[in-house]
């Protein structure tokens, strides 16, 4: 049983309809700004879109950041993109009047490169002011061991939480007939050895693979 991206964004972004409306509303200039992406090419009706599909992008990255995966401009995806979901971004090009600009895609950084059909992509349009559409989702599901597997990678604090709590696990759980008489001290000194050790690895590996932090990549066009 895998996770649905579809699923889980939707449920993140609840309430941003009603705050997409509410940023509309302040102001009648907002709403000359959902269409600063389409200026050149049409403008999207707001009666097109389902409201509850309409996604802030705090959201986008929260879900990018725990699966590490990447939200970029349609024309950098390497995947063959189905039927269904050129059929729906046809639908809004015809609500239009013509074809839009703004498409963007949420996948693993391989599908930016490589074809994968078992990946989760989802398709979305710009609406601006920091809102999305949700137009598709095609693929198979994610594994639900991806968001935590990938937890050490979201930030710099994330990584040195994993590693803290890797430590003292593992000193934890040596016995204390190893430890000896002292085994609170023995403990202890064994405790930051594996702390010094497991810094340094993580660093070389960090390093020797020019590895970057989900919180730093989730947009980015460059490899990890």
């Amino acid at each position: 049983m895998g996770t649905d991206l579809e699923r889980t964004l939707l449920n993140r972004s609840a309430g941003d309809a009603q705050a997409w409306e509410q940023w509309l509303a302040s102001d009648e200039a907002q709403r000359s700004k959902l269409v600063e992406p389409f200026q050149r090419e049409g403008q999207l009706p707001l009666e097109a879109m389902v409201r509850d599909r309409i996604v802030h992008e705090d959201h986008l990255k929260s879900l990018c950041v725990d699966y590490r995966l990447r939200f970029l401009d349609a024309n950098h995806f390497a995947g063959q993109i189905p039927y269904e979901a050129v059929a729906a971004m046809e639908r809004l090009d015809a609500a239009a009047g013509t074809r839009l600009n703004g498409y963007k895609i949420v996948a693993p950084a391989s599908l930016f490169r490589l074809t994968y059909q078992d990946k989760d992509p989802l398709l979305l349009l710009e609406l601006g002011g920091g809102y999305h559409y949700l137009v598709h989702k095609w693929g198979g599901e994610v594994n639900p061991l991806r968001r935590m597997l990938m937890y050490p990678l979201r930030s710099f604090k994330t990584m040195m939480q994993s590693i803290l709590v890797f430590c003292a696990v593992v000193a934890l759980a040596v016995p204390e007939s190893v430890m000896g008489a002292h085994s609170g001290f023995v403990r202890g000194i064994f405790f930051f050895y594996l702390l010094f050790a497991t810094s340094a690895m993580a660093a070389l590996y960090g390093f020797s693979r020019a590895k970057n932090f989900s919180e730093n990549l989730w947009t980015s066009r460059y490899d990890d």
